[in-house]
């Protein structure tokens, strides 16, 4: 199975490769190392594991990519995991990511934005749409960083980043009737190190 190694601006490598139905136990025991805010940052809820059914939609490629993380010494054990999931008609792919307590705070997850807002534009997609609560300062930081820009929509703050494909800016008109699909990045305060 092919990988990809990103790095954080500190240096620091974190192994990415697409995941399979196969990666359910490893994605579970991860939820398993992360505190109950960042499980609840990630979901809007309190979540220790994913169901099969519900992680075989996430990896079915006909929807988009999602992707496992391992640090540098752990090749078997997931980091984090992160989605890149089509948005019906918009153009859009919907972001989402959880890292494991301990990899927060390094570099990983602004390293792993910017990188899925890459295979976005590869994939055709034209952006990225994330959803994250008002006083989520650091998702705010991170996603203006990679060129986003929030959208106040029931409560929540949608995000939009361009992907570069096509070559034109991406207006955040082209996301109305999205709001169903909030809780991927309702709140990642805590999934969002470095920002």
């Amino acid at each position: 199975m092919s990988s990809r190694i990103i790095r954080t601006a500190s240096g620091v490598p974190v192994v990415v490769r697409a995941a399979t139905a196969d990666d359910l136990t490893a994605v579970n025991e991860m939820h398993g190392r992360c505190s109950p805010r960042t499980l609840i940052s990630r979901y809007a809820a309190g979540r220790g594991a994913l169901l099969d059914r519900e992680w075989r939609r996430m990896v079915d490629p006909a929807r988009g990519r999602t992707f496992v993380l391992a640090g540098p010494d752990e090749r078997d054990a997931v980091i984090g995991f992160a989605t890149l999931l089509r948005v019906t008609a918009t153009g859009m792919a919907e972001v989402s990511l959880l890292l494991r307590d301990d990899w927060q705070n390094a570099g990983v997850g602004r390293a792993l934005a910017r990188y899925l807002v890459g295979v976005a534009g590869q994939l055709r997609f034209a952006g990225v749409v994330a959803w994250i609560a008002p006083d989520n300062v650091r998702a705010r930081k991170l996603l203006r960083g990679l060129g986003g820009a929030p959208e106040l929509a029931d409560g929540e703050v949608r995000w939009v980043v361009a992907s570069g494909y096509p070559q034109r800016a991406v207006r955040s008109s082209a996301v109305v009737g999205t709001a169903t699909l909030r809780a991927s990045w309702a709140s990642a305060a805590s999934c969002m190190p470095g920002s």
